[in-house]
């Protein structure tokens, strides 16, 4: 394990520890654009950026509640304290901390913590991806009617209209259709097979930096709507097995 994985891992289990510490007594308010915030939104973002800064002082961090630290030497953290806010608030269970370590904009680290079942997914560029130190694989499916689709979007009102034409779509040809509301935890169900693809519309690079990773090194495929390249400034991704992506980019066009 690298000491990069190491300092991840280590932050992402006590920022889930935290989590866990104050779950069905949430405090909330609400940001500008109306999404949800905890205290325990705050404190978990505080430890783990505690934690990565005194490790790596040169690094950039970026975070969904606090923003941007400037590094020195293109290497940026990128940090979603908790995942799945509106459910942690609300008693569901479906809630995660992400991390991911990007280079030259690339995510080449990714730790995704999911609290409630216990359940820790890494992976390091080219080494593969692992769920409680197991390695993982994405699913076999290969029919359209057989597979498990979920979906995200942002709160902006084109992320919604192009989420619920593409819900129609994917609702034509597939019952298993679903909103989970978590998308790095969403990005590692499809990694470890338990879904067979995740589309997002409205995406922030805390959403999904760790989570895309984790999903490549499983041996499945990540790109934007049209089948292109998806970097971290992309606004929609589309992750599946691999083995339906052509035909739900099609869907999806």
């Amino acid at each position: 394990m690298s000491e990069d994985l190491d300092v991840a891992i280590e932050a992402a289990l006590r920022a889930g520890e935290l989590l866990m510490s104050r779950y069905g007594r949430a405090r909330i308010r609400y940001k500008a654009d109306r999404s949800i915030v905890t205290a325990a939104d705050v404190e978990s973002e505080r430890l783990i950026r505690s934690a990565i800064e005194g490790a790596f002082k040169d690094d950039a961090v970026l975070g969904e509640e606090m923003g941007l630290r400037r590094g020195s030497d293109g290497r940026t953290w990128v940090i979603d304290p908790l995942d799945g806010s509106t459910n942690y608030s609300i008693g569901n269970p479906f809630f995660a901390v992400s991390i991911a370590l990007l280079e030259s904009d690339e995510p080449v680290l990714g730790v995704v913590n999911y609290p409630c079942q216990g359940e820790l997914f890494c992976a390091e560029s080219g080494s593969g991806a692992r769920l409680n130190g197991k390695g993982i694989k994405v699913s076999d499916i290969r029919a359209l009617g057989r597979s498990t689709l979920t979906f995200c979007h942002g709160r902006d009102s084109a992320s919604v209209k192009g989420i619920s034409e593409a819900f129609r779509r994917m609702k034509g040809v597939t019952s298993r259709t679903r909103q989970m509301g978590a998308a790095s935890l969403e990005l590692c169900y499809v990694a470890c097979g338990r879904v067979d693809a995740f589309l997002m519309i409205g995406v922030n690079a805390w959403d999904v930096a760790a989570g895309s990773l984790i999903v490549e090194e499983a041996g499945g495929r990540i790109t934007d709507l049209t089948g292109g390249r998806f970097t971290t400034r992309s606004t929609a991704l589309l992750a599946s097995n691999g083995r339906i992506h052509n035909r739900l980019v099609k869907l999806l066009a």
